[in-house]
């Protein structure tokens, strides 16, 4: 059931990732390729078996003719929107002109919309030579290819790239968004972009645990049972051993990184102290590496996570969004403040009960939202996504999630939503920073007609509903 579910979600998240670029080319925007060239080397690392693809681009400005390569391999990729035989046959004369087949054995040119029924072997034939071979059957592929050559994956791993899928997919929405020029006037949209200012410094250091004494002391001292399935969770718990329920921190390649400085927040106790330094953020973003730029990413959500764990909003371990809990002072319901064109509340956690039995709880509904954060010309934003979550203990998500969770949809309008977005980033502008680690949640994106503001009736419809105003 498992695997039959991942495999309609990859389906769904591919087709629709594909008439969003077919949407951006059709306006004239065929850089989307530019955008979307790192996106894509997670995915293709596995379904090609490619540990060291890299973007090419990285290495020089504008690699002329390939973007992404693996020359431990000797495989590379040419990422575009185009899927016309010209440029096929153009990408292949700057390989044989520039000569790479020296370092590469083949070059497959990804298409990210739907490509031609054929392409013509003898015409391509006419720009090779006997040095290199290119089969259009094979190295010619679009997303829908990719997608076949995932469900060949084992099930972890196709969970893998259905989330990194999901990640593009939110990518390019934004990219969308955030180039959205055709607004007719009167009109102001407020797209689901919220600006941030990124903290300073990141805060390396190399682990100096041992994991079987963190093991041991777990079991003895904190109960607790089993055997870690990963290094993340053995520094957990090194961290819990040491008195700090922290989650602003990202483990990778031996290494722990952090907005918060070490010998304050306590993360120094499981560090090597000799090899603690301090970074520039600007300097990670602009190494160049994409492990640094996802490094940041997950910084910027394991920060944003510690902070509204400290105002009862939770992550949901495997589904990673966001969703408001009970408050000890209100336990069935729930209400938070914001300010929008005048103060308003919102209803963000409910407790309902069975019609037939009004004794007895039917789910619990909650406010949730998802966060992806990207960098779009070299500004950040946080992207959001608003949504609900039922459950049917406070936490465990209801058996009826899927089928009451369209009902609330059908309910919703336009302008629900976007009440929900401004909500939601009112609420992450307005949370408590008491470590001061300088990330800044702003205002969000707005593209509006300077020339002819909504009137009043429009702009009704900013503010929120009837069940949402003060109570």
């Amino acid at each position: 059931m498992k695997q039959l579910e991942i495999e309609n979600q990859l389906r769904d998240v591919v087709s629709r990732l594909i008439a969003q670029v077919e949407l951006a080319t059709s306006q004239g925007r065929t850089d989307i390729n530019l955008a979307l060239e790192d996106a894509f080397i997670p995915i293709l690392k596995s379904v090609f078996n490619l540990p060291h693809l890299i973007n090419l681009n990285r290495k020089r400005k504008n690699y002329p003719g390939i973007d992404l390569g693996d020359d431990h391999d000797r495989v590379a990729f040419q990422i575009t929107s185009t899927v016309t035989l010209d440029k096929v046959k153009g990408t292949l004369e700057q390989f044989m002109e520039r000569q790479y087949f020296n370092t590469f054995d083949e070059v497959f040119v990804m298409m990210l919309v739907k490509k031609q029924a054929s392409y013509s072997q003898t015409s391509v034939n006419s720009v090779l030579d006997e040095r290199f071979a290119f089969n259009v059957k094979k190295h010619v592929i679009d997303l829908g290819d990719v997608l076949g050559m995932v469900t060949g994956l084992r099930l972890a791993a196709q969970e893998r790239v259905l989330a990194d899928f999901k990640q593009i997919l939110g990518d390019v929405d934004a990219y969308l968004s955030f180039n959205e020029e055709n607004v007719e006037a009167p009109a102001t949209l407020t797209s689901n972009l919220q600006e941030i200012e990124l903290p300073t410094d990141v805060y390396i250091g190399e682990l100096s645990i041992d994991e079987k004494v963190v093991t041991a002391r777990a079991k003895k001292e904190l109960g607790y049972r089993g055997r870690a399935r990963s290094t993340k969770a053995i520094v957990k718990m090194a961290l819990l051993l040491e008195g700090m329920d922290t989650d602003s921190w990202v483990f990778h390649d031996g290494r722990l990184f952090s907005f918060r400085d070490p010998d304050t927040s306590g993360l120094s106790s499981i560090l090597d102290e000799g090899t603690i330094e301090t970074l520039s953020a600007g300097d990670l973003i602009d190494s160049g590496q994409i492990d640094n730029i996802n490094i940041m990413k997950q910084l910027l959500f394991a920060e944003t996570h510690e902070r509204l764990s400290s105002c009862n909003v939770k992550l949901h371990p495997k589904d990673r969004f966001f969703y408001f809990c009970s408050n000890s002072e209100e336990p069935t319901t729930r209400y938070e403040s914001w300010v929008g064109k005048k103060t308003a509340t919102r209803r963000v956690y409910e407790v309902k009960y069975q019609k037939k039995d009004p004794s007895k709880v039917a789910h619990h509904k909650h406010f949730s939202f998802e966060l992806s954060f990207v960098d779009i010309s070299g500004t950040w934003f946080a992207q959001i996504r608003p949504s609900w979550y039922f459950s049917y203990n406070g936490h465990t998500r209801s058996n009826w999630h899927d089928d009451l969770l369209s009902q609330q949809k059908r309910l919703e309008l336009n302008a629900s939503v976007r009440n929900m977005v401004r909500f939601t980033a009112f609420y992450l502008a307005n949370l408590p920073d008491e470590a001061s680690v300088g990330l800044d949640f702003r205002s969000l994106i707005v593209f509006s007609n300077d020339d002819d503001e909504p009137n009043e009736d429009e702009a009704e419809l900013f503010e929120d509903t009837e069940e949402e105003t003060a109570a």
